[in-house]
């Protein structure tokens, strides 16, 4: 569901520039942790979560839509923290390479993408072999991504695209919630909440470079 334009944001975030990343990653965390990219970090539950949970990693929340973007700042913000391994990137994901060096991040988190349900659309999706080969470049050599989704037929789709690319797949589910083993460390977004708690299984894979 998309999220109404709320007028604060634009402001918001032109007062926490800090917290952006607006042209080309280079090194603006200061330090040479692994580097974790969200890709549709949402109002940013997820990013925030894992930022606290792994603190000796750095963590990038890229979302398209500023007003999103702007609540998902906002969260991390007045959660009290104010984490210093966290920065955004307002940008579509079309052109990572334009934004990060060849083989500079570590992991990839793709959490309920949207499905772009029209077989026309296909391309769009974060999924679609196009992307995959963007993300082969930009990850580096142990690279891997993990990818969440309440939508059966992305879930399929995505396992389809990654048997044609140069990924392998480590770990692949279609009820995330009854492995115990894996929900350890999951950090559940806000679209995952709700779904789960509406019966809906949650699909995830884990793939590799």
């Amino acid at each position: 569901m998309r999220l109404r334009h709320k007028n604060w944001t634009g402001r918001y975030i032109e007062a926490n520039q800090e917290f952006f990343i607006n042209n080309k990653f280079d090194n603006n965390f200061k330090n040479d942790k692994p580097i974790n990219l969200e890709i549709g970090c949402g109002k940013g539950n997820f990013i925030k979560g894992k930022a606290n949970q792994v603190k000796d990693e750095n963590w990038i929340g890229m979302e398209k839509e500023s007003t999103v973007i702007g609540v998902a700042l906002r969260n991390v913000i007045e959660s009290g923290e104010k984490e210093n391994n966290i920065l955004f990137i307002n940008r579509y994901a079309e052109n990572l390479l334009d934004i990060f060096e060849k083989g500079s991040i570590s992991k990839i988190f793709l959490n309920f993408s949207d499905p772009w349900p029209k077989a026309k659309h296909a391309k769009k999706r974060l999924t679609n072999i196009k992307f995959l080969n963007n993300y082969w470049e930009v990850l580096n050599e142990n690279g891997s991504i993990e990818i969440k989704t309440d939508n059966d037929k992305l879930y399929e789709y995505s396992l389809e695209q990654i048997a044609e690319s140069k990924f392998t797949i480590v770990y692949s589910t279609t009820d995330l919630h009854k492995d115990s083993q894996e929900m350890q460390l999951n950090v559940m977004t806000e679209y995952e909440k709700r779904f789960s708690e509406n019966g809906k299984n949650i699909n995830k894979i884990i793939i590799k470079k």
